[in-house]
């Protein structure tokens, strides 16, 4: 776990409100694994108080990408920053992604949940097969694309209104790739959380596959010391999303 200045550079929108931002840290880059994510002090003050969690969706040896879509004050705050200006970030934190070899594995994907999968993806496809679900509210919504597609054998695209793929939600085509489902390993789903509840919940109807989901909880030291970012394992007990994941394997928490 490193604490560092990064150098910010090459920010720009990829959606509506939706930014891609990559940040200059070689000592994060450089040991950085899927799975694992930052926490970004958007500046100095004490308003917004807390530092932002946002997942590592791609590196290179010296840099590291975030994406982020502005919905209050600290985004906005990093919408506002400048090439060349710096940010204090925290990382990588989190359990990596155990890598698997010679496998046919699913990705699917809510809104800005493609975001960790891209760097999965790309870590992935040295070895073994993927097909990615992936869903928004809108075409112009559906951002990545062009990164998806050299490392995907396949792509099923849906959108809310219709705009792109098919109309509804990703679950539908999801739920309806029975021949996909039957022949892959594991399921990765990154997205709201009522989407990965809701195939959580179907996890009867794919009893061989093996689920794994991004969680999402708020933090506060993103270190495991707050427990403000604890969720229900099955059973008794609590995991802690900054440590024990924030990739979790399913069949071990209660959603």
């Amino acid at each position: 776990m490193i604490r560092k200045q990064a150098v910010v550079y090459g920010k720009e929108e990829i959606g509506p409100g939706i930014y891609s931002m990559w940040l200059k840290c070689p000592q994060i880059a450089r040991t950085a694994k899927p799975g694992q994510f930052v926490q970004i002090a958007v500046n100095d003050s004490y308003e917004p108080f807390l530092s932002r969690p946002l997942s590592i969706a791609d590196t290179t040896n010296n840099t590291i990408r975030i994406i982020y879509r502005v919905i209050g004050k600290g985004t906005e705050i990093l919408k506002a920053k400048k090439d060349g200006e710096t940010l204090l970030i925290l990382g990588p934190l989190g359990k990596a992604i155990t890598p698997v070899k010679n496998k046919n594995i699913v990705l699917c994907a809510g809104g800005l949940g493609i975001a960790p999968l891209l760097y999965l993806a790309k870590n992935l496809k040295k070895n073994n097969n993927l097909i990615l679900f992936y869903g928004a509210r809108n075409e112009s919504e559906l951002i990545l694309l062009k990164e998806f597609k050299p490392l995907c054998d396949k792509i099923f695209l849906s959108t809310d209104d219709g705009s792109k793929g098919r109309k509804g939600f990703v679950t539908d085509i999801l739920f309806s790739a029975h021949d996909i489902l039957a022949n892959a390993y594991c399921l990765y789903i990154a997205g709201p959380s009522e989407m990965i509840k809701k195939i959580s919940n179907y996890k009867f109807r794919l009893s061989h596959l093996k689920l794994f989901g991004f969680l999402e909880e708020r933090m506060g030291c993103g270190c495991g010391i707050c427990f403000g970012c604890a969720v229900k394992k099955r059973g008794n007990g609590y995991l802690r999303v900054c440590t024990d994941g924030p990739v979790f394997d399913l069949s071990k928490v209660a959603l």
